[in-house]
């Protein structure tokens, strides 16, 4: 931690209002309060997040963040608010992210370039990149540094993102602390799950931060070589489940899938022990973790246990919300969908098995769902393709289940103009009626939505939380 007497001290000397002008008065205060305080960390959220135009005051406020949250002064119940807004920050349009990396030297490079050059230079560029991208992570990612273009202080913004990151890494030696003691391990919202997810970003710092999990939890030892666990020190700590009980959080599995190293024979066969452990939540994390790391080589076993973890009542969503962050507006089994594309065709029938469920069931990722979808069964947008090729085709079975699952979608979905833009570039019908006659599908007849009636006693949807923490919590 900073040599400071208080985590806050730092935030006494930074001009916020300027960096950021729309209440960045008001940041010294709600980084006071943020420990304990929902109402602050909705607040600071909403003036820092990516690419909002307060995103300039994020690479500042990172130190205090991470000060706050390893200081001994903050109860342990309490600093899972400044590591989820560090998350937040790290994994802005998290989707950008999978199924690789990002290459931090060509984005260092991207960056310079943005600031170096005239704006409406670089937008023309951007278009250009997007148009040509050889994939749909390409797509994205070239389309999100677009739309940051279209602000005034775009590279700014752009440059705050990177250095935000940077700051991040700069103080990795500290947030892995939090991955050991039983405050940090044991109970609900523990800091040593929501570092984990912060790290799991971190791929540059991959090494050390690999490290630190498997030793935080033995994990390189077969329980019956792992010690016994730390005995709960008081009633309390049995009642809160503040305790340590020796095993690897899923969300340390998780990060060990993104930053592990294929030749680390190690972790490959302590997730081989996971794998065929009892506990369902870390089996599945552990077999998706495998996936990640080895990709193309991943061994059968370890797609054979996701696809039997996604056959249970838990269901891919359950499992993927246990293991996975839920980042910006992508719920965790989205970000899973993209990610298993590491493996290629190897989890390609994975991939196909989740696709339907999810562009019915997740309204706003429906558009990017669908376009890694038929970039799986077509090939990628930019290769450019007619009405009249389609009218000619003669689809395979997986091709046919991905149409159908779209076509499949009520009429209502079809209003949506980024889901049509998707269906443009690939050349098919945004016309619902049209669609369903070129791949010989019914549509499905529109559902009258019946008004919810909250049960005497219970909360309605108009209370629910929502805005960051339906983002942090929604599939918890």
């Amino acid at each position: 931690m900073n040599a400071t007497n208080s985590p806050h001290d730092g935030a006494r000397d930074v001009d916020w209002a300027a960096l950021a002008p729309e209440g960045g008065e008001r940041i010294p205060e709600l980084l006071e309060t943020l420990a304990g305080s929902d109402a602050a960390l909705s607040e600071l959220h909403d003036i820092v997040h990516f690419p909002a135009p307060g995103h300039l005051a994020a690479p500042r406020a990172v130190d205090v963040l991470v000060d706050v949250a390893c200081s001994p002064d903050t109860p342990v119940t309490d600093r899972w608010r400044p590591l989820s807004l560090l998350l937040e920050l790290v994994s802005g349009n998290a989707e950008d992210r999978f199924p690789e990396p990002l290459d931090l030297q060509q984005w260092r490079d991207e960056v310079a370039w943005a600031n170096s050059n005239d704006a409406e230079k670089v937008r023309e560029q951007y278009r250009t990149w997007a148009e040509e991208a050889p994939d749909e992570q390409h797509h994205r990612r070239m389309r999100h540094r677009l739309a940051v273009m279209g602000s005034p202080d775009g590279a700014a913004l752009l440059q705050a993102e990177l250095d935000t990151y940077e700051a991040i890494r700069a103080r990795v030696p500290d947030l892995v602390t939090l991955l050991r003691g039983g405050g940090n391990r044991g109970g609900l919202d523990r800091a040593g799950e929501w570092v984990s997810y912060v790290l799991a970003f971190l791929h540059d710092d991959a090494e050390l931060i690999t490290a630190e999990i498997t030793g935080a939890s033995q994990f390189l030892l077969a329980k019956d070589l792992r010690g016994a666990p730390q005995a709960p020190a008081s009633l309390t700590e049995v009642m809160s489940g503040g305790h340590d009980n020796g095993e690897p959080l899923p969300a340390e599995l998780f990060a060990l899938g993104l930053l592990a190293s294929p030749e680390d024979v190690d972790t490959t066969v302590a997730l081989t022990h996971e794998m065929g452990g009892g506990n369902l939540y870390n089996s599945f994390a552990a077999s998706v973790a495998m996936v990640l790391i080895h990709g193309e080589n991943t061994p059968r076993e370890g797609l054979r246990r996701i696809g039997r973890g996604g056959g249970t009542g838990m269901g891919y969503e359950g499992l993927f919300n246990e293991s996975w962050p839920h980042c910006g507006t992508r719920s965790p089994q989205v970000l899973g969908f993209l990610a298993l594309g590491r493996a290629g065709a190897r989890a390609r029938r994975l991939r196909l098995d989740m696709l339907p469920g999810l562009i019915k069931g997740e309204d706003a990722s429906r558009a990017l769902v669908t376009g890694v979808g038929l970039e799986m069964v077509l090939g990628p947008r930019s290769r450019g393709f007619t009405a009249e090729e389609h009218s000619h085709a003669e689809y395979g079975e997986e091709t046919l289940k991905v149409l159908w699952a779209i076509a499949e979608l009520p009429a209502s979905a079809w209003a949506d103009e980024e889901f049509a833009a998707t269906l443009r570039a690939w050349a098919l019908p945004e016309d619902h009626t049209e669609f369903c006659e070129l791949v010989g599908a019914e549509p499905e007849p529109e559902e009258p939505e019946a008004p919810a009636t909250p049960a005497p006693g219970t909360r309605g949807p108009d209370t629910e939380r929502g805005g960051l923490f339906g983002r942090l919590f929604g599939g918890r």
